[in-house]
């Protein structure tokens, strides 16, 4: 089996999360008989990634914080472009290099000694350096190694940043729909939710929302089969499998559109959403308004509740009636609420709701 082979698993899994580097790099060391296999660069999200499996935790943090920036020998690496592969030990930095505190403190207590180096570029504009480590020279093997290695790497490199770019992208879709309050959730092939939003993880917190066996689901058991029906509907038809009903929540119903993911975009197959489903809550921003009055004026949970109602049913008969409580209640809860808003008529209420944030 050619070292090709003995990797294949690896290098596929790199595209998938952040957490196989270190798997390919271990076996990667192993398998061409260096100390160390690092693969370093990128800053995404504004650091300096980098994977050093066999490297303890502290000796990272110390390279980060103090001898990244003395790196000479790295600087030099880079210089000489995409794809080059580089022998350390035959650049002219290297003679400083050997007398650095850099190299006698903390490369030599690792058996860092030498070092055959690649490096990586995308077309997303990440760039960074695989380095192979040994305590001995490095040998011609070694070199023909990384040599034959170097397009499968490259090309593991490209995926794994692409799908990075595709996931942040999912990420701030989700997060765009928070922002009009509406509850977002990726479903894979076989209907299970793969990720959310904050309103979607609100919505689940507080009951509106339920996940069974992976699956997504409501307290109610018509809302529960009303999802699943368009759910399936949009699973089975992604070319055209839009689907729309109303499932029930405890302050009304919920208003919930399930489309499919776009299929011609890249993403890793284990994790790839194959549906969206979106759930808006028309009561939403008024609620988040009257949470405001509560935190502001003291209302408590009856007050605000009949106040959501007032707006809603639009008298204080028909708040009750909808609440389940007398008239009586509701009139004494209102002049509370008139009390502690500074408001003396229903139809001041109803605009101070509407208009405060």
């Amino acid at each position: 089996m050619d070292l090709h082979e003995r990797l294949r698993g690896e290098l596929q899994a790199t595209a998938v999360s952040d957490a196989a580097w270190p798997e390919l790099l271990l076996r990667l060391a192993d398998l061409i008989g260096a100390t160390e296999a690092t693969l370093g660069g990128g800053q995404r999200s504004g650091q300096l990634e980098m994977f050093a499996p066999r490297t303890d935790l502290g000796q990272v943090q110390v390279y980060h914080d103090i001898f990244h920036q003395q790196n000479v020998i790295m600087r030099a690496v880079a210089r000489q472009g995409p794809g080059a592969i580089t022998v350390t030990d035959t650049l002219p930095e290297n003679e400083g290099f050997r007398r650095s505190d850099f190299y006698n403190l903390w490369c030599v207590p690792q058996r860092f000694n030498h070092a055959v180096a690649l490096n990586l570029a995308t077309s997303t504009g990440w760039a960074g350096t695989l380095v192979i480590n040994t305590a001995e020279e490095v040998t011609t093997d070694q070199i023909e190694l990384v040599r034959t290695l170097a397009p499968d790497l490259s090309n593991a490199v490209e995926r794994w940043s692409w799908l990075a770019q595709l996931r942040l992208a999912n990420r701030m879709t989700l997060d765009a729909l928070d922002l009009s309050g509406q509850a977002a959730l990726m479903l894979d092939r076989a209907g299970r939710v793969i990720d959310g939003n904050q309103t979607a993880q609100a919505m689940l917190g507080d009951g509106r929302l339920q996940i069974r066996d992976g699956q997504l689901g409501s307290a109610d058991t018509q809302s529960t089969q009303n999802l699943a029906r368009i759910i399936a509907r949009c699973l089975s038809q992604l070319d055209h499998g839009i689907g729309r009903t109303q499932i029930t929540g405890p302050d009304g119903p919920l208003s919930v559109q399930c489309v499919p993911f776009p299929p011609d975009m890249t993403y890793p197959v284990p994790q790839r959403p194959v549906a969206m489903v979106m759930i808006a809550d028309p009561g939403h921003r008024l609620r988040q308004r009257l949470a405001t009055l509560t935190r502001l004026y003291g209302l408590t949970r009856a007050e605000a509740e009949l106040a959501i109602a007032v707006v809603e049913k639009g008298s204080r008969k028909a708040a009750a009636l909808a609440r389940g409580v007398s008239d009586t209640t509701a009139r004494s809860q209102l002049t509370s609420i008139f009390d502690k808003t500074g408001v003396r008529r229903q139809t001041e209420l109803v605009r101070l709701l509407m208009v405060e944030s």
